[in-house]
């Protein structure tokens, strides 16, 4: 069960049993009861200062992953970010669906010998 589940089956039964005994039992320390009530904030919502950036970067160089799109917004966008919050945004965003796959070499074994012939 995820920490967003958690709460809210804390949030229905409170009333009920007490807050004490519904965090007990689920398993939820009362500081992250108390955050996630108060800080509502999503996580694309609380960098989508970050977005236009790391949609550029994604375009200008597709091959880049995280990692170097990390190093990109350090140094020449000025942003102080981690690796897990740019890794995190590319996957929410699909931003490494912009990315180009290249096609796979041919064998060299299968382009010498066409299918259904064997070699002598």
């Amino acid at each position: 069960m995820s920490t967003t589940e958690k709460v809210e089956r804390v949030a229905e039964t409170k009333d009920e049993f007490g807050l004490n005994r519904c965090l007990e039992v689920i398993g939820l320390p009362k500081s992250t009861w108390y955050y996630r009530r108060n800080q509502q904030v999503s996580y694309e919502e609380k960098y989508a200062h970050l977005r236009q950036d790391l949609e550029t970067i994604a375009r200008r160089w597709p091959e880049y992953g995280y990692r170097r799109t990390t190093t990109a917004l350090r140094e020449e966008m000025g942003h102080e970010i981690n690796e897990k919050v740019v890794r995190r945004l590319h996957q929410s965003w699909d931003l490494a669906l912009i990315r180009k796959t290249k096609r796979p070499k041919t064998q060299s074994i299968a382009a010498d010998h066409p299918p259904g012939r064997r070699a002598s």
